[in-house]
């Protein structure tokens, strides 16, 4: 946590001069990318093991999609998580389901002074097919105003009667830069029973 205050401080140090978000998408070293769409799809993969990819957005705001590896397994689940270019966890959400039951988390990267990013809106559904809806807006250092970012996440788990799973996420970033970066992860250990 001070690693990322610092970064931040050290941010708010530089981004100081700047009054308004269209000022600091125009300063010096800083493209801003507009609002921009990603979708993936990830199996769960063999034995259950979980999958995750990263998703980045380039110099020329191009998405650019990492390889499928293997990541570290606990249950259906399914995150969708956005850093910044420093690798700080900006917004997150996970939703885990089972037959039975299902919740979420959310996770959301605030400011010292009471600023930062917030959890606007969370909806959830049911079924075969558990989707979680979250909205993200951020009011801050390099937003005063509240208007200018806004973070959308959906993830979806849909188990099949063979008790396999599939995972669909998607993020909606109004007004990004480029090295922000999007990772999503799906793992299905079956459960016990």
């Amino acid at each position: 946590m001070r690693r990322s205050t610092a970064v931040l401080l050290a941010a708010a140090g530089l981004l100081a001069a700047t009054a308004s978000p269209a000022s600091a998408a125009a300063a010096p070293g800083r493209r801003e990318c507009g609002q921009l769409s990603i979708t993936d799809a990830l199996p769960v993969l063999p034995g259950g093991r979980p999958a995750r990819r990263s998703v980045a957005v380039g110099e020329d705001c191009r998405i650019t999609y990492g390889r499928v590896v293997a990541g570290e397994g606990g249950g259906y689940r399914t995150t969708s998580e956005m850093y910044d270019c420093c690798g700080i966890l900006m917004t997150a959400l996970t939703t885990r389901t089972d037959a039975t039951t299902s919740t979420y988390d959310t996770h959301v990267n605030r400011e010292p002074w009471d600023a930062g990013w917030s959890v606007e809106s969370v909806t959830r559904t049911g079924g075969p097919t558990v989707t979680t809806h979250a909205e993200f807006a951020y009011r801050g250092i390099f937003d005063p105003t509240g208007h200018w970012y806004h973070n959308t996440h959906d993830t979806s788990v849909t188990i099949a009667a063979d008790g396999t799973a599939t995972c669909r996420q998607s993020v909606t970033l109004r007004h990004t830069f480029i090295g922000w970066h999007w990772e999503h992860s799906c793992s299905g250990v079956k459960p016990p029973g």
